[in-house]
This record gives structure tokens, C-alpha cells and sequence, in this order.
């Protein structure tokens, strides 16, 4: 059976899982252990970087502004690699995407997945978020470390015709394919978005 593109919905589950952003909260450190020097400012860090990518993907901007201001690293990643510009992008927050690369971060970084900004924006219906990674220099023929899918094969897979006219329009291919040979134009059909798959087919 043909594999199915990581659906928005089950990504953010995943996520959710990985950082206890969703509908959870994070557990309050034990408020009797005292650590001093360098093991304090790396777990001073290390919360500050768990702040700042759960700021990035529930859309809070004064919240992210302030912990860039006190000097955190914006690409400080999770067990999997996700980075704060991972997860404002998968949920369209194109004001902190814009803010957290002002500030330095690494635009093209790939997660333990090899998937990056820009192919976690390509699954949501953000042609916003998508033109400001573009306009700022991401790959839009970057492709993931297994499947190979690109950011246009999400954005067909969804049926999000606007996402993949910006990808389009700043030279994604339409005849990439992923390792099992199929390329954007296919998951469009397999998924019932015609206007999409027509709208690809005919650019082949």
C-alpha cells in the first residue's frame, strides 16, 4: 500500500508527544535541588529552549520576543531535532518564523528526520509562512532523509492549491519524485484533489 505523507493533524501529535506542549503542562521542576555553576546556566538554557519552541508553536510572540532578548540560541532543538523555527512554521505563525530568522536561525536545519521549515510549513494551509521561507532562502526542492518527499508533495498531498502556486513560483519542481517514483501530481490524486492534480499535470 502506498504511504501516506505525515498529515498535519498526526504531526502535531507527534509533536505534541515529543514536548508536552499540547494540552499538557510541562511538570514543575523539584523545588529542592540546588545546582550551581555550569550545571545551572545548561539547565537554565535547556528550559529556555523548551520556552522558546513551545512559545513558537502556540503563536506567542511577546513570549518568544522576550526569551530572544535574554539571549537564548534560537536553534536549540529537542531530542529530535525540532527547532523553534520547526514549529511555528508547522503552525503558520509567520510573525515569529520572520522574528526567530531576524534573529539567526538556521533556515535549511534538519530534524532526526531530515525534514526541515519548510517541509513541516508545506503541510498546513500557509502560503504566507511558506513565501517568507522562501523569501529568506530555503530549498524549495529540499526533500526529507526516507521518503524523499518535498515540499510540494505535502502541499498537493493536502490539497493546498496557494502553497503549491508560492513553491511553484520560487522553483519547485513538479516532476520530483520520492523513492517509490511518484511525484506531486500523484499524491494530489491518490488524495482526491483534483484542481490540484490538474493544476500540476498540467505543468509536466
Amino acid at each position: 500500500m502506498k504511504k501516506i505523507l505525515l498529515h498535519p493533524i498526526l504531526s502535531l501529535l507527534c509533536v505534541c508527544m515529543l514536548t508536552g506542549a499540547c494540552k499538557q503542562k510541562v511538570p514543575e521542576k523539584e523545588t529542592d535541588v540546588t545546582v550551581s555553576g555550569e550545571g545551572a546556566a545548561s539547565m537554565s538554557m535547556e528550559g529556555s529552549g523548551e520556552a522558546l519552541r513551545q512559545a513558537a508553536l502556540e503563536g506567542k510572540t511577546d513570549l518568544a520576543k522576550e526569551l530572544i532578548a535574554g539571549g537564548i540560541d534560537v536553534d536549540l532543538s529537542d531530542q529530535e531535532g525540532h527547532t523553534s523555527l520547526m514549529f511555528s512554521a508547522f503552525n503558520g505563525h509567520s510573525v515569529i518564523v520572520l522574528l526567530l530568522l531576524t534573529n539567526g536561525a538556521e533556515i535549511d536545519r534538519r530534524d532526526q528526520l531530515g525534514r526541515t521549515a519548510l517541509l513541516y510549513a508545506a503541510t498546513g494551509p500557509f502560503p504566507e509562512t511558506v513565501k517568507i521561507l522562501l523569501d529568506k532562502g530555503a530549498d524549495p526542492n529540499i526533500v526529507d532523509a526516507g521518503e524523499h518527499f518535498t515540499p510540494l508533495m505535502h502541499a498537493a498531498a493536502e490539497g493546498n492549491l496557494e502553497v503549491v502556486k508560492v513553491l511553484l513560483e520560487y522553483g519547485a519542481d513538479p516532476a520530483l519524485t520520492d523513492v517509490d517514483g511518484d511525484n506531486a501530481e500523484t499524491f494530489a490524486r491518490q488524495a482526491g484533489h483534483t484542481e490540484v492534480a490538474e493544476y500540476l499535470h498540467a505543468l509536466l
